[in-house]
């Protein structure tokens, strides 16, 4: 177990919210399409899946929070808590938008109405969240504790999770939808 500057890790964190936030204007786009992509629209949801979820949450979820539970900012009934409840309703939103992804390459193409309804939740979701996080949560954690414990990295979540390649699939689906 190290220890980490936490503006280290807000800075990488705030990067990712760049990046997300470009990620939910390729679906918001993808989705108000009259005749949307199949593939774009899975790779969104994996977007959400693997990279929102799996490597951003991760290293908030392995390093900052832990780190800063450590350091005395308390976990129940402050904004950690929230954030880490937010976080599972953003990984429910995924899900379902993956199992009616799935019903409507099936034919069912109702499931596409649903889908688009949820992906517009996911979307507003996930942009107030990142609104929290960037201006009351990681401001008041920078200024709470100048370095945390952790024993996990940033760059070791990401490398494990893919980062790289989701950049890549990022910026391929920006240059279709986004101008």
């Amino acid at each position: 177990m190290g220890k980490v500057r936490i503006k280290y890790v807000t800075g990488a964190l705030r990067e990712h919210h760049d990046r997300i936030l470009e990620a939910l204007q390729v679906l918001d786009k993808a989705i108000s399409s009259p005749s949307p992509d199949p593939d774009d629209i899975l790779k969104l949801i994996q977007f959400a899946q693997h990279f929102v979820d799996a490597c951003h949450h991760s290293v908030e979820e392995y390093v900052l929070f832990p780190g800063a539970n450590r350091a005395g900012f308390p976990f129940a009934g402050g904004p950690i808590y929230v954030m880490v409840s937010e976080h599972g309703v953003g990984r429910y939103l995924a899900r379902i938008m993956e199992e009616l992804y799935k019903a409507w390459r099936g034919g069912d193409q109702e499931a596409y109405r649903d889908l688009v309804d949820y992906a517009k939740l996911y979307i507003e979701h996930i942009s107030q969240h990142i609104e929290k996080e960037n201006i009351a949560l990681f401001p008041m954690l920078e200024s709470a504790a100048p370095e945390i414990q952790a024993s996990r990295t940033v760059e070791e979540i990401e490398r494990e999770t893919g980062y790289d390649d989701w950049m890549k699939v990022l910026e391929e689906l920006k240059a279709k939808y986004v101008a």
